[in-house]
C-alpha cells in the first residue's frame, strides 16, 4: 500500500506544471475527459431544458444500445478469438494482420469526438505497419530473428515495440522541446514586461469565444504555484529513493532517483498522445524501462529490480495521463483546478489501500494448485510473463534485440523528426499543409497495439460526416453526448462481466471462424463424433 501510494503520487506531480500547456496552449481534446465534460454539462446546459432533454436523450438511447449489445455479444465469447470481437469482416488473410472489425462501441464513440486527421493517422499507422512493414520482416525470419514469440523482444516483437516507441518518444521529445523553447522566450518577454501572463491572456488570444475565455480565467485563476509543485516533486522523489528500496533490496536508490529524473519527459509524452488519440501506451514505457534497468544491474537480482521499476514508471507515467484527463474535464466545467489536483490525491490514497485488497480477494478464490499467474489459473495474467521475459532479456543487453532493429528505430527517428519540423514551419509561415500533416504518436500507436481499433474509430467519423451531412445542427448538437453514451454503455458491462466470471458464470456459445476446406470437414467430422447426451 506504501509502495502504491508513493508511485501513484509522484504521477500527479509529475505532470501538474504542464496543465496550462497541455490544456489552453496545445489545447489538447483528451476524448474521455471531453466526453466526461459534456456528459455533465448536459444536464446545465445554458440553452435551455429542451436542448438538455435532447442531449441527455441520446445519450440514454445510445448507453442502453450500447449495454445491451455488450450483453448480446457476451453470450458467443467461451473461448479465447470467439465473438464478434473477432469477427474478419476483411477476410482471414488480413484477420491475421489484426484487419478486422470488432463492434466495439467505445471505439466507435472515440472516433466520432476525435479529429479526423487523428483518426485518419491511425489507419495509416495500420496500414503502412501491419499491412507493408510487418509482413517484410516475417519474411526475413530466420535470417535477422528466429522466433515469433510475444513474450520475448529478441523477434518480431521487438521491432514492434521499438519502433513504436520510438516515433512517440521522438514525437514527444520535440513537442516537449518545442514547449520549453517557447516557454523561455516567453518568460523573457513577460519578464522584461514585468507581466504574469494571466491579465493580459485574453487579450493577446483575441479569437477565442466567451466559453473559453469564462474556462481559461477560471483554469488560470486556480492554478498552483510552480515553486510548490517543483518542490514537492522533488521531496517526494527524495523520499521515494530512500522508501522503495528499503521494501525491494533488489534496486538501488540510483535507479529509483534515474526514474524519477525521466519520469516528467515520459509523463509528458504519454500525457501528449493520449490528449491526441484517448491512448495512453504507459506499458510501453513500463516495457522500455525493464530492458534499460535489467541491462544496467545486469545480475539475478535485475529481474525484480525491472519489474519494480516497471510499476514504477507504469503508475507514473499512467495516473499522469488520467489526471489530464480528469483536468480536462474540470475545465471545460468550470471546476478548480486546484480541487481537481486534490481529488485525485484521495484518489490515490483510496485506490492504494483497496487495490491490494482486491487481489488479496482474488487470491482466495484461486486454486491452491493454480495460484494467480499459472497457466492453469482462472488469473493466469499473461502479460506478467511477458514482463518477466523482457526482464530477462535485458540482462543480456542491446545486443538481444533482432538484427537492423536500431537501425529501423534511426530511420524512424528522422522520419518522425522530420514530420514535425514540417508541422512546425507550416505553422510559423502559415501554409495551408499544417492541417493535412500527421499525428506521429497517433502513427506509431497501431505498430505494437493492430489495427482493428484504427477501423472502428475510422467508422465512428464516417458515420458522424454522414450525419454532419444530412443535418449539421443535430450533429453538432447531439453527436458528443451520443459518443459518450455509446463510451459509458460498453464501459459499465465490464462490472457485470467481472461478477459472473467471479461466480463462474461462463458465457455458453463460442463463435468462431475457420478458413474453408479441410478445417470445416475436420470440424463437422469431429461435432459428429461428439457424444450424444442420453434421454431419460
Amino acid at each position: 500500500m506504501l509502495f502504491l501510494f508513493l508511485i501513484g503520487l509522484m504521477g500527479i506531480l509529475s505532470i501538474i506544471p504542464f496543465k496550462e500547456i497541455m490544456l489552453i496552449d496545445y489545447r489538447l481534446l483528451f476524448p474521455t475527459g471531453t466526453v466526461t465534460a459534456h456528459l455533465i454539462n448536459s444536464f446545465h446546459t445554458p440553452q435551455g431544458a429542451y436542448v438538455a432533454n435532447l442531449q441527455v436523450m441520446a445519450l440514454l438511447k445510445s448507453f442502453a444500445g450500447s449495454f445491451s449489445w455488450s450483453l448480446f455479444q457476451w453470450f458467443y465469447t467461451a473461448g479465447n478469438d470467439c465473438g464478434f470481437q473477432s469477427f474478419p469482416a476483411f477476410g482471414l488473410e488480413l484477420y491475421k494482420r489484426r484487419f478486422y472489425f470488432d463492434f466495439s462501441a467505445t471505439y466507435i464513440g472515440l472516433g466520432i469526438i476525435c479529429p479526423i486527421l487523428v483518426n485518419f493517422s491511425l489507419l495509416f499507422g495500420s496500414i503502412i505497419s501491419w499491412g507493408f512493414l510487418y509482413p517484410y520482416l516475417e519474411s526475413k525470419k530466420g535470417q535477422w530473428y528466429h522466433t515469433n514469440s510475444p513474450t520475448s523482444l529478441d523477434g518480431s516483437n521487438g521491432y514492434k515495440v521499438f519502433l513504436g516507441i520510438t516515433m512517440i518518444l521522438t514525437d514527444g521529445i520535440f513537442n516537449f522541446l518545442t514547449l520549453i523553447i517557447r516557454a523561455s522566450i516567453d518568460f523573457y518577454h513577460k519578464w522584461q514586461q514585468k507581466d504574469s501572463g494571466m491579465t493580459n491572456y485574453s487579450t493577446k488570444h483575441t479569437s477565442l469565444n466567451y466559453d473559453d475565455r469564462k474556462r481559461n480565467g477560471v483554469f488560470l485563476i486556480n492554478q498552483m504555484p510552480i515553486s510548490i509543485l517543483l518542490s514537492g516533486y522533488i521531496t517526494f522523489a527524495t523520499v521515494c529513493s530512500v522508501v522503495i528500496p528499503s521494501i525491494f533490496n533488489q534496486i538501488k536508490y540510483y535507479h529509483v532517483a534515474a526514474l524519477y529524473a525521466f519520469a516528467p519527459l515520459f509523463s509528458f509524452c504519454n500525457a501528449y498522445g493520449t490528449g491526441v488519440t484517448d491512448w495512453s501506451v504507459a506499458p510501453t514505457y513500463a516495457k522500455i524501462t525493464i530492458f534499460v534497468i535489467a541491462a544496467w544491474v545486469g545480475k539475478p537480482d535485475a529481474i525484480i529490480a525491472s519489474l519494480v521499476s516497471c510499476g514504477i514508471t507504469m503508475a507514473a507515467v499512467h495516473c499522469s495521463s488520467q489526471v489530464m484527463q480528469d483536468l480536462k474535464t474540470g475545465y471545460m466545467t468550470l471546476t478548480s483546478s486546484r480541487a481537481m489536483v486534490i481529488g485525485q490525491i484521495f484518489g490515490v490514497i483510496i485506490g492504494a489501500i483497496i487495490n491490494p485488497c482486491i487481489y488479496l480477494a482474488f487470491e482466495t478464490t484461486a486454486k491452491l494448485n493454480a495460484p494467480i499467474g499459472s497457466r492453469q489459473s482462472e488469473y493466469p495474467c499473461p502479460y506478467s510473463g511477458v514482463y518477466r521475459a523482457i526482464g530477462l532479456m535485458g540482462i543480456g543487453g542491446v545486443k538481444e534485440l533482432p538484427q537492423h532493429c536500431i537501425l529501423f528505430c534511426l530511420i524512424a527517428f528522422f522520419i518522425t523528426a522530420a514530420i514535425n519540423f514540417l508541422r512546425l514551419v507550416a505553422q510559423k509561415k502559415g501554409w495551408g499543409v499544417q492541417n493535412y500533416v500527421p499525428s506521429m504518436t497517433a502513427i506509431a500507436i497501431p505498430f505494437f497495439t493492430g489495427s482493428f481499433f484504427t477501423i472502428d474509430m475510422c467508422l465512428g467519423h464516417a458515420l458522424l460526416l454522414v450525419w454532419t451531412k444530412i443535418n449539421r445542427q443535430s450533429a453538432e448538437l447531439l453527436s458528443s453526448a451520443l459518443a459518450a453514451g455509446l463510451i459509458c454503455g460498453e464501459g459499465l458491462f465490464q462490472m457485470p462481466a467481472a461478477l459472473l466470471s467471479i461466480f463462474k458464470v461462463h458465457p455458453p456459445i463460442c463463435m468462431k471462424f475457420i478458413p474453408s476446406g479441410k478445417e470445416v470437414q475436420v470440424v463437422d467430422s469431429f461435432l459428429r463424433n461428439l457424444e450424444t447426451p442420453s434421454r431419460t
